[in-house]
């Protein structure tokens, strides 16, 4: 590989409207021609959209561990060996996915000057950095993790749900386990809530819809709880309610009250990011979707 780097965003700004992953720098291989470089860069974004939610239980794993913070750690999806070989890669062809200390990805990345000095720190609070490699090219970005962590017996039966679903609470909770999580129930929890969530999607917008009657969309969260074989609760409420139900965890508690992204759409109309509390298996998140206003 060469040492040449490109910059590709340099600005870091935590506003709430950076998007849910960054690009910030990229390393092309050896004399690669600009349509090669292109293939490899959209090879890594899909690299980083299919093993998105694996980095996310990972990340959820350190949280629970109360290891290191979120922005202490980098992620890395490799899909070729370094000089040790193929060493990276699985025995059924994916690609290699897992994070590290942040030293270690320095070492990792030791041929590429520009992109050590910008993992020497966190680009964004509470965001994983990212090293992606496909094509013989490397890329650096920031993600936006969405971690569902692991809920104690003692916070389900503390728990403060809004009176729009204390109906729920005594189903909701029969899903909490007390055997010790490991990532595959990790990586299970976070496939289950991204799964409900889009599943409940039109039940989210008519919640919404009728919430901002009383309340300004920023000032809401969605709130999904899954009822085993009796299905879910879907509703909107006031932020404030939905934060008393991530009170014990901190990283989805700053994540509800990040501001809201906005971004515009061709057709001139507004897309707004709603937050989601997900509770389902055991476990809770805070992820988000976006809205669009009607014309």
């Amino acid at each position: 590989m060469t040492a040449k780097v490109v910059p590709l965003r340099t600005a870091a700004v935590d506003d709430g409207q950076a998007p849910l992953v960054v690009p910030r720098l990229v390393a092309p291989g050896p004399e690669m021609t600009d349509e090669q470089l292109k293939t490899a860069r959209q090879e890594q974004i899909r690299l980083i959209a299919q093993n998105e939610v694996a980095l996310s239980a990972r990340v959820a794993r350190t949280i629970h561990e109360k290891w290191a913070p979120v922005e202490d750690w980098v992620g890395a999806v490799l899909t070729s060996g370094g000089e040790e070989g193929d060493e990276a890669i699985e025995a059924n062809g994916e690609p290699f996915v897992g994070i590290a200390p942040r030293e270690n990805a320095l070492e990792l990345v030791e041929p590429w000057r520009q992109m050590q000095d910008a993992l020497r720190k966190p680009y964004l609070p509470d965001r994983l950095d990212c090293v992606v490699e496909a094509h013989l090219s490397v890329m650096l970005l920031t993600l936006d993790v969405d971690p569902a962590l692991p809920v104690t017996r003692r916070q389900a039966e503390a728990a403060n749900l809004p009176l729009e679903l204390l109906f729920a609470k005594g189903q909701a909770f029969t899903s909490v386990r007390d055997e010790p999580v490991d990532d595959a129930v990790l990586l299970d929890a976070a496939r289950e809530h991204r799964r409900l969530v889009d599943e409940q999607a039109d039940s989210l917008l008519e919640s919404a819809l009728e919430a901002v009657r009383k309340h300004a969309f920023d000032a809401c969260a969605g709130v999904v709880l899954s009822l085993g074989e009796k299905g879910e609760a879907v509703t909107v409420v006031p932020k404030e309610k939905a934060r008393r139900i991530v009170a014990d965890h901190p990283f989805l508690a700053r994540r509800l009250d990040r501001p809201p992204r906005r971004r515009s759409l061709p057709d001139g109309r507004e897309a707004l990011a709603l937050p989601i509390l997900v509770w389902a298996k055991g476990h809770l998140s805070v992820t988000f979707r976006d809205f669009v206003e009607r014309t």
